[in-house]
């Protein structure tokens, strides 16, 4: 992912990546020759001349890099999901109001512009009374093992993106929830192939969400909404120019962050809402 974010950002005329930290030698070599300073630990980050801090460590590392990070103070974007659980989340919460620093959580669907408008519609009132928003997020290939092995699992890695985007975009918070799921058939992965959550919202509205492990064309990310009124689906991510589309709201998020936020973007109080579901349905179920 922060690969992808470097990409993204290498567009970007308000945001300039100036230094990543990296322990990996040959990667590190490899982001030197683009003309990126390195640097093997954290501490040598916050010790340079920055001006805020975008973690994109896998999610396990999370708590780890904001709690190195929140004492100098400065603004931090943290990929989602802020932590791998309700707990690491709180911590989170706790270390940036310590130390007076201002958090934007990567859900980075809130900079795409059609959900934007799809979310005004439905605020505008559009869709009448919403009955049921369903939404999808499938990878094309599961990530590398031992990526899986400490990602949460699924509904945490994959899930929360559809929690977070069913609560912004219906503007509801999850009153329930209930999920299935299909484990791994390889020997060595702890993680889950596919799954299914279904969600009671605050305004009686159904959420209902499928992810998934394997996609034979390209990742897919979509939406569908039903209301009373109105009907909408978006394919978000699909086929050929998903890359685009995820390019885009990366960037997108990043320069609003660098600019001191947006009234659409998650705070940690999102994160917290999607890890308090999925957490709540994964302990129902062991």
């Amino acid at each position: 992912m922060g690969q992808t974010h470097l990409a993204a950002l290498s567009t970007s005329t308000t945001v300039a990546v100036t230094a990543v930290v990296e322990p990996r030698a040959e990667v590190a070599a490899s982001l030197s020759a683009q003309g990126l300073t390195t640097h093997s630990s954290l501490e040598e980050l916050v010790a340079g001349d920055v001006d805020g801090f975008l973690v994109a460590t896998p999610s396990a590392f999370h708590v780890n890099a904001v709690r190195q990070l929140a004492p100098s103070g400065l603004p931090i974007l943290c990929e989602k999901p802020a932590g791998l659980s309700v707990a690491e989340a709180s911590e989170i919460q706790r270390l940036v109001s310590d130390a007076h620093s201002r958090l934007q959580i990567g859900y980075w669907r809130r900079f795409v512009p059609s959900l934007r408008n799809l979310k005004a519609r439905i605020d505008a009132g559009t869709f009448g009374r919403l009955l049921v928003i369903h939404a999808s997020q499938w990878d094309h290939r599961p990530p590398a093992p031992g990526f899986r092995n400490t990602s949460g699992g699924i509904l945490i890695d994959m899930g929360v993106h559809e929690v977070d985007m069913i609560r912004w975009i219906s503007g509801n918070d999850v009153l329930s929830i209930s999920s299935n799921d299909l484990m791994s058939q390889d020997s060595g992965v702890v993680d889950q192939d596919a799954g299914v959550f279904t969600m009671r919202l605050s305004a009686e509205t159904i959420g209902l969400a499928t992810l998934g492990r394997f996609y034979p064309d390209k990742d897919f990310v979509g939406i569908e909404v039903m209301g009373e009124l109105d009907h909408e689906r978006i394919d978000i991510i699909s086929g050929d120019g998903g890359d685009d589309v995820l390019m885009m709201a990366l960037r997108e998020q990043a320069e609003a962050f660098a600019l001191g936020g947006d009234p659409n973007a998650a705070t940690i109080d999102d994160a917290l809402a999607a890890l308090r579901a999925l957490n709540s349905t994964t302990e129902m179920r062991r």
